[in-house]
């Protein structure tokens, strides 16, 4: 599975109305999951008062995240009727998979030759408590920490900033609703550490983009199951028109 950006939640100091990065970027997180599992369909109006309640904070830092989240496609915004989930197509989550490969890959192809021998071995033991993991929620930490070490250590700033944007808008949280990516996952693991261990940037950027490519497949066909792109019966045009009622 592919890295995953981690938002740091906060509590706000006071209780008056404040903006503080933070508290936006728990909200997107937050609205982001909601969108990026079905819970709130396509379509569907964003009720800033609700999600703000939800989340105990104002509305400041809600306006914010939709701002942001208009920003990566996430949300259409329709001049005075508000912010709608916006409809996302099987080949957009393919696409953003792609694109987010590509450059995982060539943050890979910079490891190769730039990751220490200490770092390599900190590496496999990473991989190695990931297959030893019990439970999904510490494959994911070790998944995370597994594809930190690698997108960071070629010293790119913009790569890894890129990587870090692109990584919020993937879907889905793999290793609790399908058992089997853990298995897949470690396969994927064993030989991009082999080619990084080899020093083959080729092969090791080749297995970068060969892992998100099947995350991207993997990621639709979960959508699909989860009834993403059905429309409600009862209500036929709210996943196209999202300003039309």
């Amino acid at each position: 599975m592919v890295d995953t950006d981690m938002v740091e939640e906060a509590t706000p100091r006071a209780s008056r109305p404040i903006s503080h990065p933070s508290l936006k970027d728990a909200a997107a997180a937050y609205l982001r999951e909601q969108i990026l599992t079905g819970k709130l369909r396509p379509g569907a109006k964003i009720d800033q008062d609700e999600i703000s309640e939800a989340l105990g904070m104002s509305r400041v830092p809600v306006r914010e995240a939709l701002i942001e989240l208009a920003q990566e496609s996430l949300i259409d915004a329709v001049p005075r009727r508000g912010a709608f989930v916006a409809r996302l197509e099987r080949s957009d989550v393919i696409d953003h998979y792609r694109i987010f490969g590509l450059i995982a890959g060539l943050a890979a192809s910079r490891a190769a030759g730039a990751l220490t021998d200490e770092q390599l071995a900190e590496l496999r033991r990473m991989h190695e408590a990931f297959i030893a993991a019990p439970l999904p929620e510490e494959k994911a930490y070790w998944n995370h920490e597994f594809h930190k070490m690698i997108n960071l250590a070629g010293g790119s700033r913009r790569l890894a900033s890129v990587l870090r944007l692109l990584s919020r808008s993937l879907p889905v949280r793999y290793f609790e609703v399908v058992p089997q990516w853990a298995d897949i996952s470690a396969r994927h693991h064993a030989r991009i550490l082999e080619a990084l261990e080899a020093r083959d940037a080729h092969e090791a950027q080749r297995m970068i983009e060969h892992h998100v490519a099947e995350s991207g497949d993997l990621a639709v066909e979960i959508l699909q199951e989860m009834g993403y792109w059905d429309r409600d019966p009862g209500d036929p045009e709210e996943a196209t028109e999202p300003g039309a009622a």
